[in-house]
């Protein structure tokens, strides 16, 4: 059974409609004359919407609602999106950008499950494709704004990618799925625990905090940092892009060589391109050298990303996956949410190299701890015990 392309589809429109304000929040800031500090404020929101949607929403996929799931959640996006059009304040950013992040919350979980469950032994390869596009809708997201900002103003991104994911609906409510039975009632809670229970499973969340920490930054200040270097809007747009050729390269070609050499091995190798990168970011005065060194970060991300969510499928069954990539991508947004808090009053204060000297101390510690938990061959009781 093939992966349904309209899956696809709905997914590069969605993430597009959620990365788009990456490279123009900078453009509503100067638009709208609000705070530094509320670039964190709107961009926390996101990700905290989208933990809650991760973690209670998504795990309805489990229980026959997978298809109601995906056009909800693409509903709540479309909603979310044109309202960034129509606002005039902060605190109407912050709920629409609630909206947004609750929408991706919802149906990235589901998405991953469908993709994981009609092949289970080519995991690696299929979660690896769909991360790719995902990446692929977040980083063109922003170069759409960008050239759509230039042409018909601040306001036509927007409206323009919401009636977009309006047009993905009918694609979405044909998807013939593989598995979407029932679970009886209050059998979310029991597989959580239950997954809770298991080293790999931990580990893998762990890891997917990891993984995402770094999202919450990028939203908050990437595009704050490079319009101080010097970089016009549209050159934003673009080096959010190119981030994406290399990660939507690597993800999808990667995914073979994670079911190959198991996900925590790649996941090693992630974290190990990922740490030093982000590092030195901060050190950097060039938006060129600042698009080149993310460029090769993103080769890092390739490969981490869907070995994470990999690990998630080799520590759960069928009818836990969509709880199980909840709880990972939760993870991932929860991290990503107090990333973004911390990094706008960190730049704003110390600077932009204790801001990004913080981020990669803490991708590390999270990702070691990580690695450690999902290749421990030490049952998860004996490895919390105080």
């Amino acid at each position: 059974m093939r992966v349904p392309r309209s899956l696809y589809f709905a997914t590069f429109t969605l993430t597009a409609s959620i990365g788009v304000i990456f490279g123009l929040i900078a453009s509503l800031q100067d638009d709208l004359g609000f705070a530094n500090s509320a670039l964190g404020l709107i961009a926390a929101a996101s990700f905290f919407a989208g933990f809650v949607g991760q973690l209670w929403l998504a795990p309805l996929a489990d229980r026959g609602k997978t298809k109601s799931l995906l056009v909800g959640a693409v509903i709540a996006a479309a909603l979310g999106t044109i309202w960034f059009a129509v606002a005039s304040s902060v605190w109407e950013l912050i709920a629409a950008r609630t909206l947004t992040g609750l929408g991706f919350g919802a149906f990235i979980p589901a998405a991953r499950a469908v993709v994981a469950n009609i092949d289970t032994t080519r995991a690696g390869e299929r979660l690896g494709k769909l991360a790719a596009i995902e990446t692929s809708g977040f980083v063109t997201g922003p170069a759409i704004g960008a050239a759509l900002n230039e042409i018909w103003g601040l306001d036509a991104p927007f409206i323009f990618l919401s009636i977009v994911l309006i047009c993905m609906l009918p694609g979405l409510t044909r998807i013939k799925l593989s598995i979407d039975k029932a679970l009886p009632q209050g059998s979310r809670l029991v597989a959580a625990r239950k997954i809770l229970h298991r080293r790999e499973a931990v580990g893998a969340i762990l890891l997917g905090a990891a993984m995402f920490f770094p999202a919450g930054m990028y939203e908050a200040i990437w595009a704050r940092f490079m319009e101080d270097l010097g970089a016009s809007t549209l050159f934003v747009g673009i080096s959010l892009t190119m981030y994406g050729i290399p990660f939507a390269l690597t993800a999808s070609t990667a995914g073979k060589f994670i079911d190959r050499i198991g996900p925590w091995r790649a996941a090693v190798f992630g974290i190990s391109v990922i740490v030093p990168m982000t590092f030195f970011y901060g050190f950097l005065t060039s938006p060129w050298l600042l698009m080149g060194l993310a460029m090769v970060e993103a080769v890092g991300q390739g490969v981490g990303s869907p070995a994470c969510q990999a690990a998630m499928v080799k520590a759960t069954d069928e009818s836990e996956r969509a709880t199980g990539q909840g709880m990972v991508g939760a993870a991932g947004t929860l991290g990503a949410g107090f990333a973004a808090l911390i990094a706008a009053p960190l730049y704003a204060g110390p600077g932009p190299e204790e801001t990004f000297m913080i981020v990669a101390c803490v991708v590390a510690v999270l990702g070691a701890a990580a690695v450690l938990l999902g290749r421990s061959r030490v049952p998860l009781a004996e490895v919390v015990r105080p």
